[in-house]
Formats: C-alpha cells, structure tokens, sequence
C-alpha cells in the first residue's frame, strides 16, 4: 500500500493535468467498492476540477459543484491519466502500467473535456457496455484495481462529510503538525508500542511500514518501546525522523518496495537511501551491527539491536 509519500507524489502530478478540466461522465462496473451516497453522475457532470489533494492516503478531487471524489489505492490500486499526448501512471506495477487501458482490471473510468459539456449520457452504465461513447478528444482518468481492495466515493466537499467518508477519524498529517502537537498526542497514549502506534491512522496519517522503520532508526528507537517511556529529547528526535524520512522520499519518488511506481511509470528511488526497512542482516549505517527483522504486533519491524536499544 502506498504511503504518504507515494500519494503526495501522485497527487502534485494529478493536480496539473485535471485543474481547470471538466468532468463528462464516470463510468464505472463496480458497484460494492463505488459508493454514489445520494448523488449520481447528473450531479457531477459539467463540474470543473478546481484541484487534487492528498488526506492521509486518499486521493481528493475537488470540484466546483461542491462535491469531491475520493480515491483510495489500497493495496494493488493504480491511477492512470492519458490524453492526446500525455499518459502518467502510479501505483502498483501489476498488471504493467504500460498496458493500453481500459483493460480487464478497470473499474472506474473518469471522462474529461476541456470545457462546459452538452453530454446527454444517462447516469447508469458499465464500462463493457460503454466505451464507445466516449468523446474521441477527451481525456481520461483511469482506475485500475486487480484485487479490487481499493474504493472510490463521491461526497459533499464539506469537511465533515469528507472525514465521514473516509472512515476512522485521521490524525494529524504528520508534515504539517507541530512538534508540540505530536508530544502531546504522543503522551496520550500510555502504553502502546510505538511501532504499531506510528502506523494507526487515528494516530497521525500517512506512515506505514516502511516509513515507520526508517523514522525509529533515525531516532535511536526500539519499536516495541512503549510511548509513556520516551523522554522529551526522544520525542523531539522521532518527530524530526518522522519528517526527514517522509520529506526525503518526496524527493526520491517515493518507494518501489512497496510496489509503488510514480506518476512518470519510474520507480522510487527511496529505498537506494533506507537504512532500516528490508535491510535484514544489512550493517547498520551507523555502528555496523547488522539489521535485524521481527515480528511486531502482527507487522515486521526492521531495527538495529545495537542504536535502538529495547532498555
């Protein structure tokens, strides 16, 4: 599943290509993982994409007619934007991003046109039964799923609505919080591992796995450490290694371990610069002791047992 940084990196590419666009139709085959609520295509045609943003790790389109779609890639989802001259690609490489689209594993297509649409489409359909009619100069947006773990959510743009619709409450997205913020969530919660604390959602949003491990080894952390026994030096050194882990993979282009390829269909360069993630017997950077993997709380932790002590 991506993290924070894969879905910031295909967000920024997403948000050139569809700002200032205008939504035709939506075609989709997938009714359990495509929630319409109350609206239809009939509210959404005609609307003008005013820009993509990330929430922890879902996708947000935003429009002029006051409501969002909301995309969440899970495990295997892939976005796909193809025009006349463009194609960008992101998500997990399987089937191969190149593949001409649509294909088996579609299950939402998203039609764009650069301006005001006289479309009669109705707001039923399937993709099988509809591709024909799609507009020959138009744009498209591609949401391909090959185990179907992924959904896609059409709410009002309110903020209440959006929270309600992408479930469990997110915590703080951990690159625009405070230091003071973190501490004191981080106080809060007593006696939980902080391994498995960093990758709860309600927690702050955005880190998994991989960026968990490489924020607890910048910090000197063990991850079954439990959060009431860190000092206020610790506490400072995690949510600066948090913020340096998450910033450099941005910059990187994320991971491709994760089975992430970016928008450009290149993968990330993040793990040619990881030190505790999938470096199992490894030496460590710092003092040479070889990296070890366990099995915490039903996920793998990757640490060095000589920088990040557990007493």
């Amino acid at each position: 599943m991506p993290e924070l940084p894969e879905v910031s990196i295909i967000v920024d590419q997403l948000n050139r290509k569809l700002k200032g666009l205008v939504l035709e139709s939506i075609e989709t085959d997938w009714p359990k993982k495509f929630y319409w609520g109350k609206f239809s295509i009939k509210d959404l045609r005609g609307a003008k994409i005013i820009g993509v943003e990330r929430r922890g790790k879902v996708v947000l389109i935003n429009t002029n007619h006051d409501l969002t779609i909301l995309i969440h890639l899970k495990l295997t989802g892939q976005l796909i934007y193809q025009d006349a001259k463009t194609r960008i690609a992101g998500g997990h490489p399987i089937p191969p991003l190149n593949l001409p689209v649509p294909n088996k594993t579609t299950r939402v297509i998203f039609t764009f046109v650069d301006g005001p649409t006289s479309s009669s489409h109705s707001p039923s359909g399937t993709i099988r039964t509809r591709l024909t009619e799609r507009s020959s100069g138009a744009s498209h947006l591609y949401f391909n799923d090959v185990r179907k773990f992924g959904w896609v959510k059409i709410v009002e743009s309110e903020e209440s609505k959006v929270k309600e619709a992408i479930g469990a409450e997110l915590g703080p997205d951990p690159l625009v919080m405070s230091y003071e913020q973190f501490s004191e969530r981080l106080k809060a919660r007593g006696q939980s591992r902080i391994k498995k604390l960093l990758m709860d959602q309600n927690f702050i949003s955005g880190v998994g796995n991989i960026y968990s491990d490489e924020a607890l080894w910048r910090a000197k952390i063990h991850p079954k450490r439990s959060a009431v026994s860190f000092s206020d030096s610790e506490i400072k050194a995690l949510f600066e290694g948090i913020c340096e882990s998450l910033k450099l993979a941005i910059e990187k282009g994320g991971s491709s371990a994760s089975a992430f390829v970016d928008s450009g269909a290149e993968k990330g360069l993040y793990l040619s610069f990881a030190h505790a993630y999938h470096m199992t017997g490894k030496p460590c950077a710092r003092c040479k002791t070889p990296i070890v993997r366990e099995k915490i709380d039903g996920r793998s932790a990757h640490y060095c047992p000589a920088c990040q002590k557990l007493d």
